[in-house]
């Protein structure tokens, strides 16, 4: 019998180990996968074609000390010069104090991104200093800076490269219509400055008062040409313009010309034209209240549109003895103008002079050399039996020089700095006035003949007050002013009375400290007998002074009541 062997059967067993020995190496594979693509990339990179990425510059920017800012295209002239720099350079610690000043960044942009230097020059030397990005900092070779320090890029290294400002007396500058101006480089050759600002428009500046300019550099010449309405006036100068008073909208025309020569001592030259317009936009005025005073009284002189008093200039042909009394009362501005030389020839009056800015205007003053006719003490003979004290020397030198002194004294104190502020009164309620600021006193059995009192004389009894307001300047006794307090009113204005019979407690042993303050009307004293006066009779004498220089008491006290209330 023949047996045939049948076909191995697998069973589940078998199968199964199969299966997963497939699931290995399936799973075996997948964590090769990263490994097969790092080979592939690397054998792909390796064998990839090299890529070359060409660098070139786009654009080159410069800035200067001062912030001017120049932009240029690659290989101009600015481009290269700074490109030998760069290249024809070597290594160094530090940047010397002569190059500090000329600091100039540098950007050098490139299709790939930017690079940025900044270096420093000095006109003193044809070499830079150059600091990267890193903080390295590089010398240029000799020479290599020479192309830059001779070029109009490098005018703010030269001081005597900025052209002149011309500036109006209200602190605007004025734009030039034309300026051609050159300044000398490191080399000696002289390089056209580009960078100017100038106008063809006819620009308009205000004006007030003053019509005067300033030029930043003396030119070597100058022309002004001032037209307004019909009048044209021309000037070498810009300094010292005179014109007649101006109102309010006054339009001038101004063309100026200044010629700034070459010359060997300068290292710059030029010609600058402002042709431009003015407009007044306030105008000064005055006015007197009256031509003629008698001696020891002021003239008033009310000035309107005056902003700062203390450029106001007043002066008087003949000259004035003593300065004028320049205070202000809210927005009007006055100047008491002393009568104190006499000059009546109706033919050759007294010049007074007054000028704020370029605004000017004249008057003619007579001074008178006596007090009205209607003044019935303007000329008294007194008997000197009814008299005591030293009445020649009161009208003589001594009293002068004793007004002096004490002036001296007040002006000493330069601390006080004060205007009168209140108007005055008389020193006494019911006081009889026997002698007049200015009378032509005789006195029999004297040497006095018609010798000029500067003093009032009161007969009174009681008490005495201040007449205006201001402060002690001193009391004491003197043997010709007798017991006597002097008041400092500010502005150089002081009244003096003397022959007291006493002086307030409060104010005895007051010296030049300006402690003691009084006011109009305050009590500073009795009447008495103790210095010049009447024989046995109270009285006192009032005198007032500008400085060093009698002047009339009665004057103060209209002096106050004409003007505008003090604000």
């Amino acid at each position: 019998m023949k047996i045939e062997k049948s076909a191995p059967r697998h069973t589940p067993r078998n199968q199964g180990l199969f299966t997963k020995i497939l699931a290995r190496i399936g799973i075996a594979l997948l964590l090769l996968i990263p490994a097969y693509l790092a080979i592939f990339g690397y054998v792909w990179v390796k064998n990839k074609p090299e890529v070359v990425i060409e660098t070139y510059y786009t654009s080159f920017e410069l800035k200067g000390p001062n912030g001017s800012t120049f932009t240029t295209e690659p290989n101009t002239e600015l481009f290269n010069a700074f490109k030998e720099m760069l290249t024809d350079a070597v290594y160094t610690t530090g940047i010397p104090d002569t190059h500090q000043a000329g600091c100039y960044t540098v950007t050098l942009q490139t299709n790939t991104g930017a690079e940025h230097y900044t270096f420093y020059f000095s006109t003193v030397d044809d070499a830079a200093y150059y600091v990267n990005e890193s903080g390295t900092i590089y010398r240029t070779v000799a020479g290599a800076a020479t192309t830059f320090l001779n070029s109009t890029y490098a005018y703010e290294l030269y001081p005597h490269s900025v052209p002149p400002v011309l500036t109006t007396a209200v602190t605007d500058k004025v734009t030039p219509t034309s300026l051609g101006w050159y300044y000398q480089t490191q080399n000696g050759t002289f390089a056209s400055l580009s960078q100017i600002s100038t106008t063809e428009e006819i620009l308009t500046y205000p004006i007030a008062n003053d019509v005067s300019f300033t030029f930043s550099l003396p030119p070597t010449s100058c022309t002004l040409v001032i037209k307004y309405g019909n009048t044209e006036q021309t000037y070498n100068s810009v300094n010292n313009i005179s014109l007649p008073t101006l109102t309010q909208g006054t339009v001038l025309d101004m063309r100026i010309e200044a010629n700034f020569a070459e010359d060997s001592r300068n290292n710059y030259y030029g010609l600058a034209i402002y042709t431009f317009r003015m407009v007044v936009v306030e105008a000064a005025s005055f006015s007197l209240d009256a031509t003629a005073k008698y001696f020891g009284d002021y003239f008033m002189l009310t000035c309107n549109n005056v902003k700062n008093e203390t450029e106001l200039v007043i002066t008087a042909t003949p000259a004035l003895q003593n300065p004028p009394l320049i205070f202000r009362r809210g927005e009007v501005v006055y100047a008491a103008i002393p009568a104190d030389t006499v000059c009546n020839d109706p033919e050759s009056p007294r010049q007074l002079s007054v000028v704020y800015g370029s605004v000017r205007d004249t008057f003619d003053l007579s001074i008178l050399p006596t007090h009205p006719a209607n003044d019935p003490a303007h000329d008294l003979t007194l008997d000197g039996t009814t008299l005591r004290g030293g009445w020649e020397e009161a009208i003589g030198a001594l009293l002068v020089a004793k007004i002096k002194e004490k002036g001296a004294l007040a002006e000493s104190d330069a601390a006080q700095n004060f205007l009168p502020t209140a108007n005055f009164i008389l020193p006494a309620s019911t006081a009889e006035k026997v002698i007049a600021f200015g009378d032509l006193l005789t006195v029999q059995g004297t040497t006095l003949n018609q010798s000029t009192a500067l003093f009032e004389y009161y007969k009174t009894s009681g008490f005495v007050v201040a007449m205006g307001g201001g402060y002690v300047l001193q009391t004491g006794f003197d043997s010709l002013l007798g017991n006597y307090v002097i008041i400092d009113h500010g502005g150089g204005i002081y009244t003096w009375y003397c022959g007291l019979g006493a002086i307030a407690t409060e104010l005895q042993g007051a010296s030049a400290q300006y402690v003691h303050y009084v006011a109009a009307g305050d009590v500073i004293g009795t009447a008495g007998q103790t210095g010049l006066g009447l024989t046995d009779t109270d009285g006192m004498m009032i005198m007032a002074s500008c400085g060093q220089t009698a002047i009339s008491p009665q004057y103060l006290r209209e002096l106050f009541t004409t003007l505008t209330p003090d604000e």
